[in-house]
């Protein structure tokens, strides 16, 4: 058998198949012999495939030889024999030269392994019907289309780059509707490629890459099913895609925007106006407020006529009431928005108010904005209240008052925290107010006037705030404040220990002055270089600026300095502000956007300066404590870890460290990607936060839940007093103090409530959704389900569920294994974790199910309706969790939570205390 193979091989592997001669070398013909050999019990043609791919590897320049083409054969069998087949197929030989050959490199041997795999097992040939042979189908129609638009054809296949102008071109609209509807026919002939725009504007031209291959003749093939012309199969396609979308119970609102975009652009108007109709009825029910945003630019673009496929003015009194809609349903949706911790939704809340204003957004805008405004986090607190100042809805004269008394108060940990979230979401708003330097002065005459000591508490807390901005925004604030102080960092010298030197600048500002009033441009300067009152005969006049605030007199740190600080501006500081500068930059960087690989980032840490980095963690700790203090050197450990550096959370001491939920989300974010031995060196500090946090929570929770019994009365102690009961069986013992008319109750007949029996117990099923928007709710969730697990009459589930659905039932005693065992992150499939929860149900009537999400369904809102709609007819007791923290304040999709509630589950943003409150209530209510 094994000489058989000579006449098969050598063909496949001479010049004419594209292969050098040189394979055909005495070793390569004894390689092939040694790689027939077991007495040539191996197939042929497998063993064909594998010298030719081995050749093609070799050809392209990487060493391969007979004796891989062996081995790769050798595991092809290994892998049918595990697989129980009779032989290998094509997928085992893929397997076996992929193990062989590629050997590791996915990115520079295996490259060259794939591509000649594709030349040996697909090859670029592919029959050809006879001259004069009738076709029909879309494949003739799409053909003529490429001749007629000159882009690649059959016959001239070569790829080209293509920048079109629909705006201006017809011949550029014409190929970009026909690349468009290719693409939505998943026919791979072009490819869209990114187009830079400037700022928030959108793009008009396009770029492509296409080229004719042999895959978009096959899929035209697929394609033509849907129709004989361009045109129809794209329209065919989409109606197909909604068709599956329906029958998975959706379209969700995704997938309705999407819908609309690819009719639009591939100018299919009828199939568009069914889209818009849809996108009318769907997306204001159901989708988030990114959705809705992205609806509304979508809109903005038909009517703009920004989408060249559809007619001029098409439809446009519809578009303009969908768009209305839409703009309505935002503005409905910013009531979600005032639990949010997240840059992008304060970004989102500005965007909306900005376009709900143009569009008249009125009294509901006003009021939504005034709520977020008095009772946000922090964060939406301060893009709320900037979206108002700069709609007109507030006087702009108090907004750098409210911005600098935050400054004031950020006296404790907590505040500085606020203070940083504030400033945050203030800067996304009113960014550029602050770089054009109006409404500053109130900032400036804080930061400049406090010690070195409240400015240095501040300071982390301030530049945190102040990174949100780029680097180059930065840099135009910090000119801003030059401008207006009169103090310019660049000319001043930031230490002069030499008395000589002093003593020489003196008399240079001496010199100065008396020039000034030889010229008679002033009468004198104040020593502040404040205000100058300029001469009536003077020729010209300097600007006045503003007074800078005489600092304390402890201070060491300058204005300039100051500001260069917190504005991460900090190049040629030194002394101590060079080395508080070096600590933050440790942290921070440069900043990310425009201007971050400018000049301004070379200096400490950073960019291409010359200063040392810090050794180590430890190293950059002790600094910390140094230059700010252990209070703030804890604060600063732990935004480094919630930045993702896993070193400084394990600097941070067990013993001291201030117990939070934001501190114990970080340090469990790393649990899952850490080996154990690194692991155990995080736990004692997990468990001491888990402990307090439970503590402290079981603290105020005992109240409430210690009355959970059955309610019937009894004589015997042993459970709780019933109070009311007592008072109303003993009513004929009561006396009246003749003296001062109080009236005393003398019990003789005390009522208690009976503990619950095991027949009679409740279950509380809590469902959590573990997405990545929900941590902090994950974790008082699992917190909370600790507490009451210890309930004797409540028997407590915990199921949590992203995309998938985890019963962790077993873990809800131990609340640190219970967080250790859950994995926030991904999307979110809220009708399947309730679907769980539908299943753990016994007697309707004695479980409370408690659903805690964002109700951002990440599918179909149909499945998530039905199986609230079945847990209600059931006769359970149902509610749903829009937030469950300490704050109460909830960041959730207002559409959905309305459908949940028309749906028959009340939906609320609840504290723990406050759940376990309901509970109790549903409890009683139901025995009583």
């Amino acid at each position: 058998m094994v000489t058989s193979l000579v006449p098969y091989a050598y063909p496949l592997l001479d010049e004419r198949s594209g292969y050098p001669a040189g394979i055909r070398d005495p070793e390569w013909q004894r390689g092939v012999f040694l790689a027939g050999g077991e007495g040539g019990r191996l197939d042929e043609l497998l063993l064909v495939t594998a010298v030719r791919v081995c050749a093609a590897v070799r050809a392209a320049g990487h060493p391969s030889g007979p004796a891989d083409a062996r081995e790769v054969v050798r595991m092809a069998r290994d892998l049918a024999a595990l697989r129980g087949l009779p032989a290998a197929g094509r997928g085992e030989l893929v397997e076996a030269v992929q193990t062989v050959l590629t050997q590791g490199q996915l990115l520079g041997r295996g490259r060259v392994v794939a591509a000649a795999m594709e030349k040996v097992l697909v090859g670029e040939r592919r029959g050809r019907l006879a001259p004069g042979t009738p076709r029909s189908g879309l494949g003739p129609a799409v053909e003529a289309d490429l001749a007629t638009l000159s882009l690649p054809t059959p016959e001239a296949p070569a790829r080209r780059e293509l920048r079109l102008d629909p705006h201006r071109s017809e011949r550029d609209l014409r190929r970009d509707v026909f690349l468009r509807r290719l693409a939505v026919c998943r026919v791979p002939y072009g490819e869209e490629g990114e187009v830079a725009q400037i700022g928030e504007a959108a793009a008009l031209t396009t770029r492509w890459t296409v080229g004719w291959t042999p895959s978009v003749a096959a899929m035209l093939d697929v394609a033509g099913v849907h129709g004989v012309t361009l045109e129809q199969a794209s329209a065919g396609m989409l109606r197909l895609r909604h068709a599956a979308d329906v029958r998975h119970g959706g379209p969700t609102a995704a997938q309705v925007l999407s819908g609309l975009a690819d009719a639009a652009h591939c100018a299919l108007p009828g199939l568009t106006a069914e889209r818009l109709a849809e996108t009318a009825e769907l997306l204001p029910a159901s989708g988030t407020l990114p959705e809705l945003l992205a609806g509304l630019d979508l809109l903005n673009r038909i009517e703009t006529g920004q989408m060249p496929g559809l007619p001029e003015g098409w439809r446009a009194a519809e578009v303009a009431a969908v768009r209305e809609e839409l703009g309505a349903a935002g503005v409905r949706a910013l009531d979600g928005l005032a639990g949010s911790d997240e840059v992008a939704d304060a970004r989102a809340l500005v965007d909306l108010a900005v376009r709900a204003a143009d569009e008249g957004g009125g009294l509901r805008l006003a009021a939504a904005l005034a709520r977020l405004d008095a009772a946000g986090t922090p964060l939406i607190r301060g893009a709320a209240g900037t979206a108002r100042v700069l709609l007109g809805q507030r006087d702009a004269d108090g907004f750098g008052v409210r911005l600098a008394s935050r400054v004031d108060g950020a006296v404790t940990p907590e505040l500085r925290a606020e203070l940083s979230a504030f400033l945050r979401g203030t800067l996304v708003a009113a960014g550029p107010l602050l770089e054009t330097g109006l409404a500053m002065d109130p900032l400036l005459e804080r930061v400049e006037s406090l010690t070195d000591r409240a400015f240095l508490d501040r300071l982390p807390a301030l530049r945190a705030g102040f990174d949100t901005l780029s680097p180059a925004a930065r840099t135009r604030m910090l000119a801003a404040v030059e401008d207006r102080t009169g103090l310019s960092a660049d000319a001043l010298p930031t230490a002069v220990p030499d008395h000589a030197a002093l003593a020489r600048l003196a008399e240079a500002d001496a010199a100065g002055r008396e020039a000034l009033a030889a010229a008679w441009l002033t009468a004198g300067v104040p020593s502040s270089y404040g205000e100058i009152a300029a001469d009536s005969s003077a020729p010209a006049r300097i600007p006045a600026s503003r007074t800078a605030p005489t600092p304390p007199a402890d201070s060491v740190l300058g204005a300039h300095e100051r500001w260069r600080l917190l504005l991460g501006r900090s190049r040629g500081l030194g002394g101590r502000a060079g080395r508080v500068a070096s600590a933050l930059d440790e942290l921070y960087g440069t900043g990310r956007g425009e201007g971050s690989r400018g000049e301004e980032g070379a200096g400490h840490g950073a960019g291409g300066g010359t200063d040392p980095s810090y050794p180590d963690v430890r190293g950059w700790s002790e600094e910390l404590a140094a230059l700010f203090g252990p209070g703030v050197r804890e604060e600063v450990l732990a935004a480094a870890a919630d930045a993702g550096r896993i070193d400084a959370a394990m600097e941070l001491d067990p013993a001291t460290v201030r117990p939070s939920v934001e501190l114990l989300r970080t340090v469990l974010s790393y649990a899952g990607g850490m080996p154990e031995s690194r692991l155990a060196r995080l736990r004692p500090l997990v468990a001491r936060l888990v402990k307090e946090l439970t503590e402290a929570l079981a603290t105020r929770l005992r109240p409430a839940v210690t009355g959970f019994a059955h309610p019937r009365p009894t004589s015997r102690p042993g459970g709780p007093l019933d109070l009311a009961r007592t008072v109303r069986a003993n009513l004929a013992t009561a006396r009246r103090d003749p003296a001062t008319g109080t009236v005393t109750v003398l019990p003789e007949r005390p009522v208690f409530r009976t503990r619950a029996r095991k027949a009679a117990d409740w279950r509380l099923v809590l469902v959590v959704d573990v997405s990545g928007s929900m941590e902090a709710s994950t974790i008082w969730s699992a917190l909370t389900a600790s507490v009451l697990a210890g309930v004797p009459a409540l028997s407590t589930h915990f199921v949590a569920f992203s995309t998938e659905v985890l019963d962790l039932t077993d873990q809800v005693d131990d609340p640190l294994g219970l967080l250790l065992e859950v994995r926030v992150g991904g999307g979110t499939s809220i009708a399947r974790g309730l679907r769980h929860a539908r299943s753990l149900v016994t007697v309707p009537s004695r479980t409370l199910v408690v659903l805690i999400s964002d109700f951002e369904e990440g599918g179909p809102v149909g499945p998530l309706l039905s199986e609230v709609r079945a847990l209600v007819d059931a006769g359970c007791h149902v509610l749903g969790c829009a937030s469950l923290d300490d704050t109460g304040r909830p960041r959730y999709s207002t559409g959905v939570a309305g459908q949940l509630v028309a749906a028959g589950m009340p939906v609320a943003a609840l504290s723990p205390l406050e759940l376990a409150r309901w509970v109790g209530e549903r409890m009683a209510g139901a025995t009583g």
